[in-house]
């Protein structure tokens, strides 16, 4: 199991409520006619992940509303990136449905012509009239757009917010801050090297780091891309905030942030060596888990903090799309809604405790039971002003961009100059997009 999915499994630690009920299950309109496309076989391919996990035990119950037969495939992300595009590319059909993560695949697989869009389903007689399009996060669904088309369905939320540590911050009279002024002052003042505390981490990765870095710069209201898909990495608002990330983790943070990935710094706030803590939501699993936290009745959440250009965060999200080549794809936009409807939303919130992507799932007290008070409110703050797929610049070479930013990030971090490391990215970057 690769890393991150160890990270987002661990959403599980929350125990569930009950409140699912108040959503009907199974989600069967009794005017629609889900066994249309009975006797139907489908294959999907998709990653391991909380979500896929519990859609694999929902397949019983999908076959008994519809009559379709699923072949649910899961695998490593590394191996789905891997053997989905080479079935895609040399065997037309052998895919139905698969899962995908724009923030990555969009810009190859649009390009190649494997997402088959999704307006002439959703809006026809295909769809169940209460599974309710307009009941998504209307910026979630942006994820998963395609030149203007809609290539599939999200199902979570993730964003990044600011973890701190209460007691820490009270015993210096400090509020969480709200914007990077005060988040600079607060990491500076909280810094105690002598305690083995550090006012401020996040990642020292250069290609992990990356995406933590991405908040930081929109807040400056630099862009990855220009309208026209070209690198922007130095321009001025690009180049303030590589010089901020650098300049508060030089000032405020451990004294080996340099190379130090998710693995390694989230620990650091955990154990309370660190006063605060920039990364994904989903850390709260780690942080209130009484068995392996030390602050789990210190964790306050709170919005990023606003730069020149606001608060910006990063949103992505994975969510399953139909195979252009499919012969069956009625048929498998019929699973694809059966599992992202209301109530199945509430059924993997129940399961998994990941951010649900429908409104109405979001605000139900199932989910607000779920995770403190604070982090509903933060991230609900955030929603609407993050950068959907900003992570990284969607881009075909994903990897090979987020080393070369990733190189600046390291750069800052050693003390280098901003502007210069951000125009060598910016020619580095040009050049791999050439090809």
């Amino acid at each position: 199991m690769t890393a991150i999915y160890t990270r987002r499994g661990a959403l599980g630690l929350f125990a569930a409520t009950g409140a699912a009920a108040a959503f009907d299950r199974p989600a069967i309109a009794a005017d629609f006619d889900w066994k249309r496309f009975g006797g139907t076989e489908l294959h999907f391919m998709v990653s391991v992940h909380p979500w896929t996990g519990w859609a694999q035990k929902q397949l019983q119950n999908l076959t008994e509303a519809t009559g379709i037969k699923v072949n649910w495939e899961i695998i490593y992300e590394d191996q789905l990136r891997q053997k989905l595009p080479l079935l895609l590319r040399s065997d037309p059909g052998a895919v139905d449905g698969f899962f995908t993560l724009p923030s990555w695949d969009m810009a190859a697989f649009a390009r190649a012509g494997w997402y088959e869009p999704l307006g002439r389903y959703i809006h026809s007689d295909l769809t169940a009239p209460d599974w309710d399009f307009a009941d998504f996060f209307p910026n979630i669904l942006k994820t998963h757009q395609a030149g203007g088309e809609q290539i599939g369905i999200p199902i979570t939320i993730e964003l990044q917010t600011l973890f701190y540590n209460k007691a820490m911050l009270a015993a210096k009279q400090l509020a969480a801050p709200k914007t990077l002024d005060e988040l600079m002052a607060a990491a500076k003042a909280l810094n105690n090297p002598a305690g083995n505390v550090a006012g401020f981490v996040s990642r020292g990765d250069g290609v992990q780091a990356v995406y933590t870095l991405a908040p930081f710069i929109f807040a400056f209201g630099a862009h990855w891309l220009d309208d026209k898909g070209q690198p922007e990495l130095s321009s001025p608002p690009f180049v303030d905030g590589l010089r901020y990330y650098g300049d508060i983790l030089r000032a405020a943070g451990p004294p080996n942030i340099v190379g130090m990935q998710w693995k390694t710094s989230y620990p650091l706030f955990q154990q309370a060596h660190a006063a605060m803590f920039s990364d994904a939501t989903n850390f709260i699993a780690f942080f209130k888990d009484p068995d392996q936290s030390r602050i789990v009745n210190d964790v306050g959440v709170a919005p990023l903090p606003a730069g020149p250009a606001g608060t910006h965060s990063t949103l992505i999200s994975w969510g399953p799309a139909i195979a252009a080549s499919s012969k069956k794809k009625e048929a498998t936009w019929t699973v694809i809604q059966y599992l992202t409807s209301k109530a199945m939303a509430a059924s993997a919130l129940e399961a998994t405790h990941m951010p649900p992507a429908r409104q109405s799932v979001y605000g139900s007290d199932l989910y607000a039971k779920s995770v403190p008070a604070d982090l509903v409110a933060a991230t609900r703050a955030e929603i609407d002003s993050a950068v959907p797929n900003g992570a990284n610049p969607v881009v075909i070479p994903v990897p090979e961009v987020r080393s070369a930013i990733g190189t600046a990030i390291v750069a800052v971090l050693q003390g280098k100059d901003a502007k210069e490391a951000a125009d060598t990215a910016q020619r580095e970057v040009v050049n791999i997009l050439k090809g």
